[in-house]
């Protein structure tokens, strides 16, 4: 068989052709482009046109970083940051200042993103969503909060600028815990507590409050005292991590208390103000409980949470309860109060949100533990008691519980505890790690007055470190943990064997392993192997199943009928 030749006209033609599917490619990858740059464009946030911060250098003096006359120095293990000025310099002095802290911190939380999303399509798509729900997202910030953000992103020599701007990537962060309390797997463990007049051993408030937003550790290992003076407005001291100008905890200079725990009812409205700025409002302006509720109503919140304001001025203390499109619900109380993760006003007490948590977490165990404790010490109530609370590992009725039980005010998962005498406007402050470090002494009044000199009559006060720390007892938590970790990601691939064993190792390093049996449970359960299913779930039912939907979980699983008539 023979081919004809190629002729001068079949050969151009096939020139054409090859040029005109070339020129298509183009076109098609060009109006892509065009069309990626037309959506950042449409969905990007820019930052509100003010006059750029002046620039100033930061000064290293021994282990305190400078910026003018703002500071950041390590007290402990901790760091605490002291700054001034008008919003804009604020955010500048705090990003200067914490900057490659910052950098830490978003590091970890892309690389965080990519392990729960490991396909990189789905983490665009991801993205793309969000830039296109949240395009106008700062625009119900206040003013003020939106100066501060600029002036962090002018302030922050930032890696990731790739990823969004980082006035935008600043806007997401400062919303994230909203958008966070709006899914049902995100983390509900907060507790607290005030006691206050015939409550404590000398009629100071004392507040006690464990943050556990239990991501990522460097919310603990990094975190940060901020003390923060703004002008023209109440000075006050919050505990977050770095780059956060908004409030999870904090106290102001006329001794107002506000902290903020997740409850969930509701939807979520991204055309609310993040709850971290309506707290920050608080602080700025409220000399009473009257005023941080005017203050608080004025805000539509994002998502539902529960937040807890107390006067170290008059003792009084109130549970404020949010959700959008929802009147506020309040409960006050002239000497205690105790707060965990349910509603208890009318309507958001039957919301199905609501009562799902309560079948889900441990909210009810722990607000039972804590009543127990402040009535059990009322008239005996001081900081070291109060650190006792939230540092307490047993449950209701002073049940022993296995370490890191959730059941218990303390499962070893803070972000930061903080104890808090609002009377005299002192906190002390876990140095980690988590609840088991010192709990260090920071002196408001003293800051506003020294400045970091006021460091050294701070640490006369500190509490010690418990003895967990060094007894072993956290050598032993950190090794079940990461063992867990390798089960549940080889759960998560569905190697169940590897599952088990890995769960098995964690259990004979330690026996009390509460959440190792329940992945050996659930991985026997995959392997249909119903005598360690039946033997698993009631080694849990022994060792106190965190929460009532776990309770009937195992209860249903040690019954003689789901292991085939297993013995007792």
């Amino acid at each position: 068989m023979t081919t004809n030749p190629a002729t001068p006209v079949t050969l151009a033609r096939e020139r054409r052709s090859r040029l005109s599917a070339a020129l298509q490619a183009i076109g098609i990858f060009a109006v892509l482009i065009a069309a990626v740059h037309a959506f950042d464009f449409a969905t990007r946030i820019d930052p509100p046109a003010l006059p750029p911060p002046a620039a100033l250098p930061v000064r290293i003096e021994g282990d305190t970083a400078r910026v003018g006359g703002a500071y950041l120095a390590p007290r402990g293990k901790l760091r605490v940051m002291q700054v001034a000025g008008d919003p804009v310099e604020l955010g500048y002095q705090h990003a200067r200042l914490a900057g490659p802290l910052i950098a830490i911190g978003d590091a970890r939380m892309l690389a965080l993103f990519e392990r729960t999303v490991p396909w990189r399509p789905i983490r665009s798509v991801m993205s793309a969503l969000v830039q296109a729900r949240y395009r106008r997202l700062d625009q119900t910030f206040p003013s003020d909060r939106r100066a501060e953000l600029f002036g962090e992103s002018a302030g922050y020599d930032d890696p990731y600028t790739d990823v969004f701007p980082t006035y935008q990537r600043l806007v997401y962060l400062h919303s994230l815990y909203d958008i966070a309390l709006a899914f049902e797997h995100s983390p509900l463990l907060c507790t607290a507590f005030v006691a206050a007049g015939p409550a404590t051993v000398d009629g100071h408030t004392i507040v006690g409050r464990n943050f556990d937003f239990d991501v990522d550790p460097w919310f603990d290992d990094d975190k940060i005292v901020e003390i923060v003076s703004p002008q023209g407005k109440i000075p006050f001291a919050s505990i977050a991590w770095p780059g956060m100008t908004g409030v999870v905890t904090g106290m102001n200079a006329e001794g107002i208390w506000i902290n903020v725990n997740g409850g969930r009812a509701g939807g979520l409205d991204s055309g609310g103000t993040p709850v971290v700025f309506t707290t920050r409002a608080v602080l700025e302006g409220a000399r009473s409980i009257d005023e941080a509720i005017a203050i608080i109503r004025h805000d539509a919140p994002m998502a539902s949470h529960i937040l807890l304001v107390a006067d170290g001025k008059t003792g009084e203390s109130a549970v404020v309860e949010r959700a959008p499109g929802r009147e506020l619900g309040i409960v006050r109380d002239p000497t205690t109060t105790v707060l965990a993760n349910h509603f208890r006003t009318a309507p958001l007490d039957t919301d199905p949100k609501d009562e799902r948590i309560r079948a889900i977490t441990t909210t009810l165990a722990r607000a039972a533990r804590m009543r127990e404790l402040v009535d059990g010490e009322r008239g005996r109530i001081d900081v070291p008691t109060a650190a006792g609370f939230m540092r307490n590992r047993r449950g209701a009725r002073d049940e022993v519980l296995p370490l890191g039980n959730r059941n218990a005010l303390d499962a070893i998962v803070s972000t930061h505890s903080v104890v808090a005498d609002l009377t005299t406007r002192t906190l002390w402050v876990s140095e980690g790690p988590r609840t088991l470090g010192r709990y260090v002494r920071i002196d408001l009044p003293a800051r506003l007055r020294d400045g970091d000199a006021a460091a050294a009559a701070e640490a006369a006060g500190d509490l010690p470190a418990d003895p967990a720390l060094t007894d072993g007892t956290w050598d032993r938590l950190r090794v079940g943990e990461r063992i867990r970790a390798e089960a549940q990601a080889a759960a998560h691939a569905r190697r169940w064997s590897a599952a088990a064993e890995l769960y098995r190792y964690a259990i004979r390093i330690r026996d009390d392993d509460h959440l190792a049996w329940q992945g050996l449970a659930r991985a026997a359960d995959a392997m249909h192997d119903p005598a360690t299913v039946h033997a698993a779930w009631q080694r849990v039912l022994a060792l106190a199943p965190e929460g009532p939907a776990t309770v009937t979980e195992a209860q249903l699983n040690v019954a003689p009928s789901a292991a085939g008539g297993a013995p007792e």
